[in-house]
C-alpha cells in the first residue's frame, strides 16, 4: 500500500453560518490529496494528460462521520491498496487536529484515451511507479 498525507485548513466559504464544513468540500479535499500525492510519488497528472491519457470520475463514496469547522488544519491520508487496471480507486480518512477521524470514502477514476474516447488500462509509467510500493 502506498499512503501520503495532506495537511488542509478550513477556510471561511468552505462553511455555513455554524463554521461546519458543508459536505460538497470533503470531494474537493479528497481531489486535492489525491494530486498532492500522485505529485509527491513522480506521477503528476499533467504527465499523464500529456501522454493522452485523461481520468473521469467513475465513483465517488463518501462517510461523514463528525463535521470540520472553520480554521482547523485537518490532516488528508490518501491510499492507494491496489495496482489498477483499467480503473485506480484512492482511499481517503480525513482527521480533525486532535486525531478524530471525520470522514472516509473513496473515489475511483477511470482511464481514457482521449483521442478516441474510449477506456484503457492503465499507463505503464504509472504502473512502473505504483509497483515499487503497492505489494503485487
Amino acid at each position: 500500500m502506498m499512503e501520503h498525507t495532506t495537511k488542509i485548513t478550513v477556510r471561511y466559504y468552505e462553511t455555513d453560518q455554524m463554521g461546519v464544513v458543508h459536505h460538497s468540500n470533503y470531494i474537493r479535499y479528497f481531489e486535492t490529496a489525491r494530486e498532492e500525492m500522485m505529485t509527491h510519488y513522480g506521477v503528476p497528472y499533467v504527465q499523464t494528460e500529456s501522454q493522452g491519457i485523461i481520468m473521469p470520475v467513475h465513483a465517488v463514496h463518501c462517510d461523514y462521520i463528525h463535521p470540520a469547522h472553520y480554521g482547523e488544519e485537518l490532516s488528508v491520508v490518501t491510499s492507494l491498496e491496489e495496482m489498477p487496471r483499467s480503473r485506480i480507486t484512492f482511499h481517503y480518512r480525513i482527521y480533525n487536529p486532535s486525531g478524530v477521524l471525520l470522514v472516509k470514502g473513496y473515489v475511483t477514476l477511470a482511464f481514457v484515451d482521449v483521442s478516441r474516447g474510449v477506456p484503457v488500462r492503465a499507463p505503464r509509467f504509472l504502473t512502473e511507479v505504483l509497483e515499487k510500493y503497492i505489494n503485487l
